[in-house]
């Protein structure tokens, strides 16, 4: 799971510490609502000038901290977070955007590490959401949580795998956590049962991968905003730290033959032997038995129910291929935890996350 403090998100940080000006015929406009030219108080931030009004404005985005005035072109997500303007061409909104992304995101990391990186089973079922259930509200210093990795495992050993991943991210973000959510689904592939990792180590394997991402993309402000969340506890920062010692491999090897629940930052590293290529298996993806809803998505008025990783909205009828037919599903309403449709003209309400046997 991939989590982040409330409190640091940069642009909100430059925008609540931003120079005052105090000036008389500037050329100056307010980037939010186009008064101008400013003169007298006014606020400056990296994408322009804004107004006093608007800088009194409670709304703000999500990602950079900018006011938002109504009909400004902003957007509000389902959970009832802001993304201005700005960020908005650069947000995750789709399901489609967030398979894509995760996909290449995969690729990326896998060439970063090496072969032994690639998953066995390699089918992932890739969601989306905007209801941010996920958050620890009402905290001052609440975490975040922007993706969660599950594995299914078999007394064979055959592994589903999913991810799901919070929209309304900056690309790059969602990158970061589509590394770091990846990451753990190979350790739950290829960690023995006998080997018992602490939590935080864990995590920090995973903030790993996306710190080593964003420094292929030479992006040293994520590397180091992942440096300094808390989350991990400061394991990050020592995981860091015996990587580049023991490199890559090193660290694998470890998850696969290790014994201690942690790394010992204290002592030499063991040289390992070179990885071992990794047997993939491509077999065709398992079609589902029964219906599965498993969130929302809410951009705009109109929620959308995500059954069997296809989207509806209340109204739409779609043809879904179950493991031993094909059945056509009609939504007829959609709420938070629930959703009724109709299977083949039978009424069924499925709730989130359980998989029901279609009539």
């Amino acid at each position: 799971m991939r989590r982040f403090v409330r409190n640091l998100i940069p642009w909100l940080l430059l925008l609540a510490t931003a120079t005052v000006s105090d000036a008389a015929g500037t050329n100056y406009f307010c980037i939010i609502c186009g008064k101008g030219p400013l003169t007298g108080h006014f606020w400056l931030c990296p994408r322009g000038a804004i107004c006093d009004d608007c800088e009194k404005i409670q709304e703000r985005c999500s990602i950079c901290g900018l006011p938002v005035r109504p009909n400004d072109g902003h957007i509000q997500t389902g959970d009832g977070r802001f993304i201005c303007k700005f960020d908005k061409p650069n947000v995750i909104l789709t399901l489609d955007q967030a398979r894509e992304l995760f996909q290449r995101t995969r690729d990326e990391v896998v060439d970063i590490y090496g072969p032994q990186f690639a998953l066995k089973y390699t089918d992932v079922t890739v969601t989306l959401f905007d209801v941010d259930y996920w958050s620890e509200k009402g905290q001052a210093n609440g975490l975040h949580k922007f993706g969660f990795a599950s594995t299914r495992k078999t007394s064979a050993g055959v592994c589903t795998h999913e991810v799901v991943m919070l929209s309304g991210r900056t690309r790059e973000e969602m990158e970061s956590v589509a590394a770091h959510e990846y990451t753990h689904l190979w350790i739950n592939e290829n960690r023995p049962d006998s080997h018992h990792i602490d939590g935080d180590t864990i995590e920090a394997i995973c903030e790993l991968t996306a710190y080593k991402l964003m420094g292929k993309k030479h992006l040293p402000e994520m590397q180091q905003h992942i440096l300094d969340n808390p989350y991990t506890r400061g394991k990050i920062k020592d995981l860091v730290a015996v990587e580049r010692e023991g490199g890559t491999d090193y660290v694998l090897n470890w998850v696969k033959t290790g014994t201690a629940e942690t790394f010992d930052t204290d002592s030499s590293l063991s040289p390992v032997a070179p990885p071992a290529a990794p047997e993939v298996f491509r077999g065709p993806r398992p079609l589902p038995k029964g219906l599965k809803f498993t969130g929302l998505m809410s951009f705009g008025k109109q929620p959308l129910a995500v059954i069997n990783d296809e989207e509806f909205a209340a109204g739409d009828a779609k043809t879904l291929r179950l493991r031993d037919r094909e059945v056509v599903v009609r939504c007829v309403k959609v709420e938070t935890d629930e959703v009724t449709v109709q299977v083949n003209g039978r009424s069924l309400k499925l709730e989130r996350g359980e998989e029901q046997g279609a009539p």
